[in-house]
């Protein structure tokens, strides 16, 4: 395209004169009505120069952001027809297409011409001489300031990237706005239609304004010609030429200071002063993201919207589930502009819903761009072969070999699989570096690379060896590959700090989940699935993933099962491993089944960890079902065990578990000195991690029973600041399992035990956020019962049945754990309030006969008290009442937790206080309330104090 491409600031044609910049039209000297869209439409045709412009891009200059119909377009042409008088027929419309401009253009005179060169025109002419944008640029502002900012300081910037990702209009568009940098002009040298190097210095020449028909330029004459000249070259798509594109860009810019070039290729050019620039994918959200602006504002997301409206695509009803449709079929496609563009355009014939179905057959899918388009662009497929063509044969065979990855894989790995006799290890390391350079191959990390296909170019890849006949050979490999990689991994988790392990190897986990699901698969290996499961549980358990976890060991046990394979071995450890990935799911049977075959099998092996293991799960088992006697012998089998092993922090575990046993037997004292040891002196070990053995963190776990205990002797002040500290702790290490604990055990309860209900917002909304971000059942349960509170507290008569029911079905015999009675029993109280006093009575009363059966003072009195309150409210039940809540007082005084006692004494003395007995109301309640020494402003203690002070002026009236 030449640089005087387009016209001038003003220009005339035939008996018309224009003014771009007036926005007017004279026709023989005089004003011509002319509306601002068919104005629109008549410089977009004389910029176009004798082209033909398409309906599609004149619709977009004029109503951008808008759909239109055709008519529409032919009604303002129509207009500008009229308009035009008899120089109508400067506009030729063509059939099927759209419009042509067919006119001669007379423009301001231009500057003097420099040897073989055409006059420019003035600056607004030079940013014209590129090609007209017919679309925004989205997604890609800081690319395009990033860009400019680089021109300042760099002659030659090469914008390298895979095939569709948008290189060449970001180079236009950078060129665009840096054009005030270049008085003598910006221009564009196309090179994807060049199919020879020789012909690529006529291509440039062009592009520089040497005028055709001329003869054929030397490098040396073009260089020159612009050798004093300020301009900005843009060579686009150089990789097929890209020694002849490097030769003739080098040439250029030597031969004077002032030219300038920016490339476009999917290598780098390779000389000297280039600045490389990789241009990535658009940014796409991830699976966490749900939130419907949020998911909207990714620059993916923006141009499928843009796109598809553009196509005439309709708005499926449901905003939130087009949000979700569209990310996953951006996501899917890498975040790459042109086969979003592509996906976009389908929806008009599939709806949006049938391209996400049809996104993994996208090569046939993603057909059809645009007319005038190269041929590689016009599909997916096409644009992959183009770059697949210019390969030799050793890297073509390399990158299929590559298709057996998923997600990231290290140097190492692809060494190992892709290697063979014909192409070595040293050759594989050699052709992926070059695929680097080519841009069919990702990289990230600095210290310890890591290297992706792009989903697409994978898919690309496997293909190839379908075809071939070898994708069973090369997935086998890659299988047996990761399992020596987690045995390794399994080996080393006892001897590398854990930071260093997850380093090495959480990467791996989506190539670990491929390589599980081939070696089940029909043409698989299941015993090599079952290897593969074994060695890598401390990478599911350490990161969190404990739902994965339970489906690969229930996978892994039933081949075991069904082919009566032995390996004792194996078995002990998918054992333990189901019984600590159930724990989430409930405390039934089958989770108390698993760690009792964990421990027969570590038993019969004489394996002392897998024994602690063991034990661990069946005292968590017994304690969540709230038979807290067998629940302290097995923490102090677990700590006689761990006393005979050599790692201190087992024994420290062993303290943890005998505290929290302790605590829930009403034992506050002796709890709360054994947690406390624990929160103070345990240092999560540097080498085996707590988190793959036990799941949690463990001082935080020990923080925030400690937080209880603190609140239930009656130092309120101390229990938040130790709740507090379990979340920061659990938050600072960014472990998903400790962090919902930290919350919904600790926090969340803590908080509505001080503070009450109304005080729940702010951890109710941390809780809830951090339990759909784990994706664990019965953690969202407990997220929505924590926010169910808070909605029922406010008023919201519909939370009981909405949010807090299905909660309670989802946790089960858990709910009347001691950390959850204030929940309880302030879910009672709230549906009181409401005037459900039958409904809170029956939710007390199930808790009530449990803590019976378990002989659980501690919650018992508590519960007692509040089924008291709400049967008060009834003339029927008052008398009962006063029963339950002088049981209530009696209860209390049999355990340590003053903090229920103070609740029991205050619900007393109040029904007292109705019936006349002030004198037995104080002696009941005024010592209970001096045993406090901080707390003061918690709910509770301001209760009793506002009902001491109405004792005190009843006794000051009768006196």
């Amino acid at each position: 395209m030449k640089l005087v491409a387009s016209p001038s600031q003003s220009f005339a044609f035939g008996r018309c004169q224009v003014s771009v910049q007036r926005r007017e039209l004279l026709r023989e000297g005089h004003p011509v009505s002319l509306g601002s869209r068919a104005f629109d439409i008549l410089v977009a045709l004389v910029e176009g120069r004798g082209a033909v412009v398409t309906k599609d891009e004149l619709m977009l200059r004029a109503w951008p952001g808008r759909i239109v119909e055709e008519n529409t377009l032919e009604a303002q042409v129509s207009a500008l027809r009229r308009a035009l008088g008899e120089d109508r027929t400067v506009i030729r419309t063509v059939a099927g297409r759209g419009y042509q401009f067919v006119s001669e253009i007379a423009d301001e005179p231009g500057a003097p011409e420099a040897e073989g060169l055409q006059a420019v025109s003035p600056l607004a002419a030079a940013v014209r001489g590129l090609p007209l944008s017919v679309s925004p640029l989205i997604g890609r502002e800081t690319a395009l300031r990033e860009i400019v900012e680089l021109a300042a300081s760099s002659r030659l910037i090469t914008l390298v990237g895979a095939g569709g990702v948008g290189k060449t209009r970001l180079a236009i568009e950078a060129a665009r706005s840096l054009a005030a940098r270049f008085p003598d002009g910006v221009s564009i040298a196309e090179l994807g239609p060049v199919g020879a190097a020789e012909y690529l210095p006529a291509t440039v020449a062009e592009a520089l304004g040497f005028p055709p028909g001329a003869g054929t330029p030397s490098l040396d004459r073009i260089a020159a010609a612009i050798s004093q000249r300020r301009i900005l070259l843009v060579l686009d798509n150089c990789e097929h030429l890209v020694d002849a594109a490097a030769q003739i860009t080098e040439k250029l810019l030597r031969a004077g200071p002032f030219a300038s070039v920016i490339a476009t290729s999917r290598e780098a050019l390779k000389i000297d002063g280039e600045y490389v620039y990789r241009v990535a994918s658009l940014d796409v959200p991830g699976e966490e993201v749900r939130d419907v602006d949020e998911l909207l504002g990714f620059g993916a997301l923006q141009l499928f919207d843009a796109r598809a409206a553009f196509a005439g695509a309709e708005e499926p009803a449901g905003k939130a589930q087009a949000a979700a449709l569209k990310a996953r079929i951006c996501r899917h496609l890498d975040g790459i502009p042109l086969a979003i563009e592509l996906a976009a355009a389908r929806v008009r014939v599939f709806g949006l819903g049938g391209v996400a179905e049809r996104i993994d057959d996208r090569f046939n899918l993603l057909t059809g761009g645009v007319r005038t388009a190269l041929p590689r662009q016009k599909t997916l497929r096409a644009t992959l072969d183009w770059s697949y063509e210019l390969l030799s044969a050793q890297e073509r065979e390399v990158l299929a070999r590559l298709g057996v990855f998923f997600g990231s894989f290290s140097m190492e790995s692809a060494s190992a699989v892709a290697c063979s006799a014909d192409i070595p290890s040293a050759a594989v390391v050699e052709c992926l570096s070059q695929l680097v350079e080519k841009s069919l191959v990702t990289v990230d990390g600095a210290a310890r690379a890591k290297y992706r296909l792009l989903e697409t170019t994978q898919l690309y890849a496997r293909e190839k060896m379908q075809s071939r006949g070898v994708l069973r050979e090369y997935s086998l490999r890659h299988a047996q590959h990761l399992r020596d990689l987690f045995v390794r991994a399994e080996i080393e988790w006892e001897t590398l700090p854990t930071a260093d392990w997850v380093g090495l190897y959480a990467g791996h986990l989506e190539g670990l989940r491929a390589a599980v699901n081939w070696s089940f698969s029909p043409e698989g290996d299941p015993m090599l699935g079952v290897a593969l499961t074994t060695s890598a549980l401390p990478l599911w358990m350490q990161s969190g993933l404990l739902e994965e976890c339970l489906s690969r060991v229930n996978q892994a046990l039933n081949h075991l099962d069904d082919e009566e394979v032995g390996d004792s071995r194996s078995r002990m450890k998918l054992y333990a491993a189901k019984g600590a990935s159930l724990l989430y799911q409930g405390v039934g049977s089958e989770t108390g089944s698993a760690f009792r075959r964990a421990l027969e099998y570590a038993e019969r092996m004489g394996d002392d960890e897998y024994r602690l293991r063991a034990i661990w799960g069946m005292w968590s088992v017994t304690y969540l079902n709230g038979n807290y006697e067998v629940a302290l012998s097995l923490a102090r089998r677990f700590s006689a065990l761990s006393e005979a092993l050599p790692h201190k922090a087992d024994r420290l575990i062993g303290n943890r578990m005998t505290g929290m046993s302790l605590l829930c037997m009403g034992r506050l004292g002796d709890a709360r000195g054994g947690l406390q040891r624990v929160a103070e002196s345990y240092e999560a070990p540097v080498y085996r991690s707590h988190r793959t053995r036990f799941i949690y963190e463990q001082k935080m776990i020990a923080l925030s029973s400690l937080a209880h205990a603190l609140w239930l002797q009656g130092f309120a002040d101390q229990a938040m600041r130790a709740a507090q500290q379990a979340v920061e702790g659990a938050r600072a290490l960014d472990h998903a399992p400790s962090i919902c604990y930290a919350l919904t055990e600790g926090l969340c309860a803590i908080t509505v035990l001080t503070g009450g209900v109304s005080a729940l917002a702010e951890p109710a909304a941390a809780a809830a956020a951090a339990t759909r971000r784990h994706g664990i059942s019965t953690w969202k349960a407990r997220g929505r019962m924590w926010n169910g509170l808070l909605a029922l507290g406010a008023g919201d008569s519909l939370a009981y049945e909405r949010d807090l029911r299905p909660a309670f079905d989802e946790i089960g015999e858990a709910l009347y754990v001691l950390h959850y009675t204030g929940f309880v029993s302030a879910v009672c109280e709230a549906l009181g309030r409401l005037g459900r006093e039958d409904e809170g009575i029956e939710l007390a009363t199930a808790g009530i006969e449990r803590a019976r059966r378990f002989e659980d003072r501690c919650s018992l009195s508590e519960l007692l008290r509040v089924k008291g309150e709400l049967m008060s409210r009834s003339p029927g039940t008052s008398r009962m009442a006063e029963t339950l809540l002088v049981e209530a007082v009696e209860t209390s005084r049999q355990h340590e937790a003053l903090a229920w006692r103070l609740r029991c004494a205050t619900s007393l003395a109040a029904a007292w206080m109705k019936h006349g007995r002030p004198d037995d109301a104080r002696d009941l309640l005024e010592p209970v309330y001096e045993g406090f020494s901080e707390g003061f402003d918690t709910h509770d203690l301001q209760a009793a104090r506002r009902l001491l002070e109405a004792m005190s002026g009843s006794a000051n009236r009768v006196g």
